[in-house]
Order: structure tokens, then sequence, then C-alpha cells
């Protein structure tokens, strides 16, 4: 037997002692879990607005967890999984494609008609002590003598999709940029494009004390941005009002990048949008940026570790996921540490 949280309700979660994980394809691997994260996805299965209950892809008891770091315990049977030793570091891509539909055949991996998503439905999630997962879909992140989970590397799953949105709109020397929402997304956004010779500035009404650590130019409200407009907009913070106001923020030929997304529908004025030549780019997870993430977390951990708030138990998440809703917190980050 292990131990695994699930939200059992609306605003109610527990853990359990569910059966042990085991393998059950020669290609997966078994992995003893060190740190998952919690982000606004599953706060939004927490209080029962999320999509996935809506659309009937999960229903409770829900086993969350997708942001997360563990060790490789038993590596996969096959060729495939060669390069997994037991005791690397690794973390792994939220969804799962089947590699076989049209989608995978021509490359577009996070499009995929046959998808699973690990913790959000058709796959277990990483609140627990194991996690079996397909070779494919991991990504080393440490196999070195002395290898071991750092909190955080659980930066990487929500970093992979800002990469995509880069790759979508990567900007140009002298752009303007402005990020909408300090939360984890947002930061680490405006970490990245600040590798860019560009303007970079957020804006986020509570001001989270992490952004002036991080040096990021943070603002309260758009009333207070320096004048001008914006080539363009990453919309990262979920909010209704955010995302309708981001056409009259950008520059005529501005992208809007919309990463965050309200649960319910909003208006967008899309005379204005062709009036004006601008363009929104969705961001569908970014499956094919996971070494790349790595890579960068790596390099910043001193800096990330500035995002994390606090870290619960299994037993404690319950408390945890409080914590998230409370909105209370000086950083954006909770988590859960596996057998701490």
């Amino acid at each position: 037997m292990m131990k695994a949280s699930f939200i059992t309700g609306i605003r109610s979660v527990e853990a359990r002692d569910i059966k042990d994980a085991h393998p059950q394809q020669s290609d997966e691997a078994l992995i003893r879990v060190a740190y998952a994260g919690i982000c606004g996805t599953d706060l939004e299965l927490y209080d029962g607005t999320s999509n996935y209950l809506r659309r009937g892809l999960t229903e409770y008891p829900h086993h969350y967890g997708h942001e997360w770091v563990g060790v490789i315990e038993t590596p996969p049977q096959t060729a495939h999984g060669t390069q997994l030793k037991p005791g690397a570091v690794v973390t792994g891509s939220t969804m799962i494609p089947c590699l076989t539909c049209d989608f995978c055949q021509r490359g577009r991996r996070n499009l995929c008609t046959n998808l699973r998503e690990v913790g959000l439905y058709e796959h277990g999630g990483a609140a627990a002590q194991k996690l079996v997962m397909p070779a494919h879909v991991l990504t080393v992140i440490d196999d070195g003598s002395g290898a071991e989970p750092h909190p955080e590397y659980i930066l990487i799953e929500p970093l992979v999709t800002v990469l995509e949105g880069l790759a979508k709109a990567t900007p140009e020397p002298g752009d303007r940029v402005l990020v909408l929402g300090g939360g984890t997304i947002g930061t680490l956004a405006a970490l990245v494009l600040e590798q860019y010779p560009i303007e970079v500035a957020v804006v986020d009404p509570s001001q989270p004390v992490h952004l002036a650590e991080l040096g990021i130019t943070a603002y309260k409200t758009v009333d207070a941005l320096p004048a001008g407009d914006w080539d363009a907009v990453w919309e990262c913070s979920g909010s209704a009002a955010a995302l309708q106001a981001t056409p009259s923020l950008l520059r005529n030929g501005g992208v809007a990048v919309l990463i965050g997304f309200p649960p319910a529908q909003t208006d967008l004025d899309a005379s204005e949008l062709a009036l004006r030549g601008q363009y929104l780019v969705g961001v569908r997870h970014g499956i094919d940026h996971y070494a790349a993430a790595a890579q960068f977390v790596r390099e910043h951990r001193g800096k990330l570790g500035t995002l994390i708030d606090h870290s619960y138990s299994l037993d404690d998440a319950q408390a945890a996921f409080e914590r998230l809703e409370a909105g209370e917190r000086e950083r954006p980050k909770v988590m859960l540490s596996i057998d701490k």
C-alpha cells in the first residue's frame, strides 16, 4: 500500500492508503515522488469550478498533482528507457500523448486527440508516494553522483507553458512586453522574457514581495503603467477583467499571449482586434520544452526559490489548499513534500 492525496469533494481533501503503484507496461518507470506543486488548476478542481469537472473528464474523488519531481526507483524495461537510471532525478509531462494519432504523427503532440493528463484525467496524479509514468514523457534533471530532487524543480512544468508561448510569440529587440499577473506563471514569463533585449513589466494588484526581490518591474494597476502601447501582452492571471482589457493595451498589430484563462466565458471585442490588426495566441502546454525548462531551472534555482511559499505533507494537503485559496501569501507556490 502507499499513501496518496485526493480531492474528495468541493473544498475537501484527504489522504488515503491505496494499492501500491507498479508499472503495467514495459516502457513505464516507477518513480518515488519527492515534491508536488499545487496550482490554480488544482484549486479549480478543489472549489468545483474546473472545466475538467464541467466537461465530465473527471469526478470526485480526484487524484490530483501534475507539477512534480521525483527519483527513478524502477526504470523501464525497454530500450527507449535506457537513459533512465535508478536514482535519476526526473520530472514528466502533464500531457501523455498517444504518439499514433494524426497530430502526434505530425509532431504536434500537445494537440493529441487521444490525450491523457497526469493528475487531471485518465492518469493518476503525483500527490502520492509513487507514480508510474511512460518513459517517453520523462525528462532527466540530474542523474549524476549525489543527484537529489529540489523543490524548485516543480516549476519546470509551469515553465514549459511559458516556453511554448515564447515559441509562438518570440519578441523582437526593443519590444515592450506586459505581463498580467505576478503569480507563478507570470513571474516565470517575466524572468524568461528578461533574457531578451526588451522592456518587460508586470501588473499585479497584490504587489507580491517576490517580484521586488527578483528585480522585476511591477505595477499595481494598468493605470499606473508608463504611457504607450505594448507590442505584446501576456495574460497570465486568469482574470476575466484582465483578458477583456488586453486588446486596449496592445499597439496596432500587437499580440496577446493567452496562458491564464478565466473559469467562465468572457467577452472580447473581435471588431477591435480585426480593425487594429491584433492577434491572439492560445497556449496549450509546452510538451516539447521540458529539457529547456529543466536547464533554465537548474541554472536559476537560487532565484526561483523565492517563488515557493510553504510546504505541506500529504496528510496536511487540506491546509495547503486552504492557504492557496486564501490568497494571502507573499509567494505564489504552495507545494507538498512527500514523506516529509
